[in-house]
């Protein structure tokens, strides 16, 4: 008699589809969650690093949960993004580094309840992908923060701020170049949420601050943040589309 192998339920090709769905559907959930103005800040975080985890954990990119979400298109979204805890000015400097860099514009407001407040507008799968990546390198700072006195360690998080700043730069480039066509795109994009935020946004004034670059802890926080595995996939969500 011929025998036949057990049929699986991980290997057919429909529930392997259904099964993924249901992943992106729990992923977006956590980030609606996350992105609700009345969701705690700790409890934001905590669905904001499982969202994380869990599209590392099935290989799912940015642009794979954006293109299952209804709001991606081309409309500019206004989402306030909030930062706290220790060093949060220099950490939310590295949130709107990140956003710059996936062609959103912003600025900060009036801090809330000891919170930065990041005031950002752009496309939502621009904006997902900003805030996807700042819980990553977030996470990675916290993690490699050496110890040190305060004045030290915000030296070491404005020079992980630039690390992590060349990291993307260096991939969207890539990106770029691998793209005929992409670097207009974002371009638009970026032009898109600027003029969005200068229509209904307050007035904004230029700023300054000094950095000591030759200083060991600037220099410390710039090799770690150049570790940082951000990667040219980030930049992909709908640009083919809008290419087409």
């Amino acid at each position: 008699m011929r025998s036949f192998p057990a049929s699986s339920t991980t290997n057919h090709p429909a529930r392997r589809v259904c099964a993924m769905s249901d992943q992106r559907d729990r992923i977006n959930a956590m980030l609606n969650l996350a992105q609700h103005p009345n969701t705690p800040q700790a409890e934001a975080e905590s669905a904001l690093a499982m969202a994380s985890k869990l599209m590392q954990k099935h290989g799912l990119t940015q642009s794979d949960i954006a293109s299952s979400r209804t709001d991606e298109d081309t409309t500019v979204v206004v989402e306030r993004v909030r930062v706290g805890g220790l060093y949060r000015v220099r950490r939310q400097n590295i949130l709107y580094t990140i956003a710059l860099l996936h062609s959103c514009a912003g600025y900060r407001t009036e801090d809330e309840d000891d919170e930065c407040v990041l005031v950002l507008y752009g496309r939502a799968a621009d904006i997902f992908a900003t805030r996807t990546l700042f819980a990553a390198a977030d996470a990675m700072g916290a993690r490699l923060l050496p110890r040190g006195d305060r004045s030290w360690r915000v030296a070491w998080w404005k020079g992980f701020q630039l690390g992590i700043q060349e990291s993307l730069s260096v991939a969207r480039k890539d990106f770029v170049s691998e793209t005929p066509g992409s670097g207009l795109v974002l371009a638009d994009r970026m032009k898109r949420a600027e003029n969005e935020l200068r229509v209904n946004g307050p007035r904004l004034r230029g700023g300054y601050t000094y950095s000591d670059t030759s200083s060991g802890a600037y220099i410390n926080g710039k090799n770690a943040g150049s570790g940082f595995g951000g990667s040219g996939r980030s930049f992909t969500a709908g640009v083919r589309g809008e290419l087409s």
